[in-house]
């Protein structure tokens, strides 16, 4: 958005200029990507800042239908009547401007507190327990904390295999803490512009910070801070250097930030991003053992028509292996089998245990054992 963001900006001053120079066709040209770039912002933005993105966009093309039908024929040393920039119109109702770290605020917030509540994740136990003792009681309860001289928020980063829920527990953390709730993924950070990346993170980070107690969720944080060696990109070193500038400058602020990362590849994530003060908590979530995947059964069977004595507890002990998104998949493959055999033959559309076999067969577990063995090997060697 920053590119956004500077080139409106450009193309503004450069309007501006051609006005009082009198090069009328230049104007216009300047004029017409004022409006472009202020329209791509508002597509970009919500609520009240794409409001008054739009409101920009449309001053300019103004602007420049006016210097079409009405060109002016010499330099002038002020703009001329009628040709006044739009730039007041950017501004906040408080009088402010658009600034770039309300549009920051526009991209990455959440608007709406997520609905994931811990309820809603079925097992789990061993890592949502971790989850309160390290992030939600000491947030909820600040002074209590401080008493303890355990200092309020700080960084967790939950690795494992992909489809094990790590993105649903940022949300239900974010849910239970009730505070502003930031998410940005490696590939939303990541731009092909030069500099651009490590701007758009640390006004991510910045943002988050400036609230009295927010959370920051990184998605994918493998794709955002890799491992820097010799071979690395200038853009990875740069990236990863600004992260740890950003966050290790947050450390003495008397406001909370809860940063929580997820990862499905931890090993390739740069050493320094686990040192104190950055992640300090690391929580492995696994496979749902037995008691997640029931849940997961009784939680996306609830509510639709089975056949007789459907075996809940065989089809968990038949699951053991899988992820949690493995197991949704399957139960939304069955369910089509059963409404496509119903459509067929006229009948009933009731699920059975037929329909799970036929979705078992096409859809496998996601995670080999070689996979498990890799995260096993992490966790030895990374912390013992």
């Amino acid at each position: 958005m920053s590119f956004l963001f500077e080139k409106k900006t450009e193309h503004e001053t450069l309007c501006e200029a051609a006005i009082k120079a009198g090069r009328t066709a230049e104007a216009v040209f300047h004029a017409a990507k004022a409006a472009d770039f202020s329209f791509a912002l508002a597509r970009q933005t919500g609520g009240r800042v794409a409001e008054r993105y739009l409101a920009v966009a449309e001053s300019w093309l103004d602007i420049a239908e006016r210097l079409r039908a009405q060109p002016f024929p010499s330099a002038l040393s002020a703009s001329p009547r009628g040709y006044s920039s739009p730039s007041a119109l950017s501004a906040s109702p408080r009088g402010e401007g658009v600034s770039e770290a309300s549009a920051a605020d526009a991209e990455f917030e959440i608007a709406e507190k997520p609905s994931v509540s811990f309820s809603d994740i079925a097992g789990m136990a061993d890592a949502k327990a971790a989850i309160f003792d390290m992030v939600v009681h000491p947030v909820r309860e600040p002074e209590k904390a401080r008493a303890l001289k355990l200092k309020p928020g700080g960084g967790v980063l939950l690795y494992g295999p992909p489809g094990t829920g790590k993105t649903m527990l940022g949300k239900a953390i974010a849910h239970e803490i009730d505070a502003p709730f930031f998410y940005a993924s490696g590939a939303q950070i990541r731009s092909k512009w030069h500099g651009e990346s490590e701007q758009r993170l640390s006004r991510l980070i910045q943002s988050a910070a400036s609230r009295p107690v927010s959370v920051l969720f990184l998605d994918e944080v493998d794709g955002l801070l890799p491992r820097r060696a010799s071979g690395s990109s200038v853009v990875d070193n740069r990236i990863v250097t600004q992260f740890l500038a950003d966050i290790g400058g947050f450390r003495e602020s008397a406001n909370i930030l809860l940063l929580l990362g997820a990862t499905n590849k931890p090993w390739e994530i740069d050493e320094a991003v686990f040192r104190t003060g950055r992640f300090d908590e690391k929580i492995y979530i696994g496979l749902p053992d037995a008691a997640a995947r029931l849940g997961l059964l009784r939680i996306h069977l609830s509510g639709v028509p089975l056949q007789e004595a459907f075996d809940f507890d065989a089809w968990t002990a038949r699951l053991d292996g899988f992820t949690g998104s493995d197991i949704v998949g399957l139960v939304h493959d069955a369910k089509r089998s059963t409404l496509r055999r119903s459509i067929q033959d006229g009948g009933e559309p009731v699920i059975t245990h037929g329909d799970l076999e036929q979705a078992l067969a096409t859809i496998p577990s996601s995670v080999t054992d070689r996979m498990l063995k890799q995260y096993e090997q992490f966790r030895q060697q990374r912390f013992g």
